[in-house]
């Protein structure tokens, strides 16, 4: 295996010669994201804007675990803050599942974490996230509504919503 990069930003792209054939990886770093839900299985979305599909999606809190040495349960926590307002410690996080949105052409990992807290302890939407415009509850039949009409499309929040629909099966 030989790599070279050709392109060293936020991503970093390479070329990689393997069996004599030339791939092009990119190297971009892990990520984090929360299932947050209430008391009444409402599930806590924020809207941002995403450059590369130039506009606002409705997603799940989440984000990049860019700080050296940083653990992803003190990043989501961090994030978390940033995203929502919200103070979760680490140990109210529970793993959910870890994978590879993107394996063709990167081998960046994506952990999804669930916790549970009271609807009253979001209480502003403020946020310290410039991308973020809004913060808010969104019920389980609104949400399944917006997923199965492709309105939420994002890969870790649609991961998400079969996670929550498979525990409601049993």
């Amino acid at each position: 295996m030989n790599d070279r990069v050709i392109y060293d930003g936020w991503l970093k792209l390479h070329k990689r010669k393997v069996n004599n054939r030339e791939y092009e990886i990119i190297k971009n770093y892990d990520a984090v994201s929360a299932i947050i839900l209430n008391e009444f299985g409402d599930i806590l979305i924020v809207k941002q804007f995403r450059p590369a599909v130039m506009e606002e999606t409705l997603e799940i809190p989440a984000g990049c675990i860019d700080i050296e040495g940083e653990s992803s349960e003190d990043c989501l926590v961090r994030e978390i803050e940033e995203e929502t307002g919200l103070k979760i410690k680490k140990e109210e996080l529970k793993k959910v599942i870890s994978y590879k949105p993107i394996m063709g052409f990167s081998a960046s990992t994506m952990h999804i974490f669930k916790a549970h807290i009271n609807k009253e302890e979001l209480k502003t939407n403020k946020v310290n996230d410039d991308d973020v415009s809004e913060v808010k509850w969104m019920p389980f039949e609104e949400f399944q509504h917006k997923i199965k009409n492709g309105v939420i499309y994002d890969d870790k929040t649609v991961m998400s919503y079969f996670y929550l629909c498979s525990l409601k099966d049993k």
